[in-house]
């Protein structure tokens, strides 16, 4: 009978931890190639994402409608760029180093 209270409480824990971490961990984003594969928690759906050269001109701006962006940096200049995410008073930036030639 203990073991079996030590597997539930067990599996409760794991269960338990394992949906407050969606809320807690950090927005991933992937690099590939010349894409950038944003994706985010949930409390940052619908914010605003920004992009922005090294250089501080903002090159393109629009709201963020699901949890995933694929942002394609393909056309753009060599250099370093800045994704911006904003949200109330939750921002999370991002670098971008573009290789393109």
């Amino acid at each position: 009978m203990k073991t079996l209270i030590k597997v539930l409480v067990a599996g409760f824990l794991i269960i338990s931890s394992s949906a407050h971490a969606d809320d807690i961990a950090n927005t991933p984003a992937y690099k590939h190639k010349s894409l950038f594969v944003l994706k985010t928690q949930k409390k940052f759906k619908g914010a605003k994402v920004e992009v922005f050269h090294a250089s501080g001109e903002l090159l393109t701006s629009q709201n963020l409608l699901k949890r995933k962006m694929i942002i394609d940096f393909s056309s753009v200049q060599q250099g370093t760029y800045v994704i911006r995410l904003t949200k109330g008073n939750a921002v999370q930036e991002f670098e971008y180093t573009s290789k393109q030639k």
